[in-house]
């Protein structure tokens, strides 16, 4: 077993590793299990917006396809806050105006502020996650605090192009598990006894 330190340096170099053409790929096959997902009952949806230079799985294909299919959803983006590491969520729409923040970021510098507590699913970035729905970010804390303020029954679903390692090795009871994660291959449901992917 790897510790998240080992495992956020590993899956980095394995993302940055990937050609273009493969990229290309594995963001259509994310996209395709995407759209197996129920969203009927979502009314507001968090979305992360990719960093390039991290390789993070494209999530304009995603947003495009709620935006034509669930168009009664309400798409959500945020902007950080590297002082406290806390996050403010704002309307994605077409008045949405972005600036690029020093870690390459894009953010919404305005609009219609929305509480945690009303997002009901969370598109979350990762570098690695386990078997168990634990995960590896970027060691900041943002989601973890994100998470913190949302309802318990808000759907935590991470977007990676790799399968789960078996076990985080530093994991502890205070992680926020996800709900769901998206690869390529699968859609992997989390509950107390481990993942199913009858997906």
């Amino acid at each position: 077993m790897k510790s998240k330190k080992e495992l956020r340096q590993e899956f980095k170099i394995k993302r940055c590793q990937l050609s273009k053409e493969d990229e290309e790929s594995l963001n259509h096959e994310l996209l395709l299990q995407f759209q197996k997902i129920e969203l009927t009952k979502v009314s507001y949806m968090h979305v992360f917006l990719p960093i390039q230079k991290y390789h993070e799985p494209d999530t304009y294909p995603i947003i495009n396809y709620v935006k034509e299919f669930f168009p009664k959803i309400i798409l959500v983006v945020s902007r950080s806050n590297f002082s406290d590491y806390s996050m403010q969520h704002y309307i994605l729409d077409h008045q949405t105006i972005f600036e690029t923040n020093e870690w390459g970021i894009a953010e919404p510098v305005s609009g219609v502020e929305v509480p945690p507590s009303v997002i009901d699913f969370i598109l979350v970035p990762l570098l690695a996650f386990d078997v168990d729905g634990h995960r590896v970010g970027y060691g900041k804390g943002f989601y973890d605090r994100f998470f913190a303020l949302c309802a318990g029954e808000t759907q935590r679903v991470g977007l990676s192009f790799f399968d789960p390692i078996r076990r985080i090795a530093d994991r502890n009871e205070h992680d926020v598990v996800l709900t769901k994660a998206i690869t390529p291959n699968r859609i992997y449901n989390f509950s107390s006894h481990g993942y199913d992917t009858s997906f």
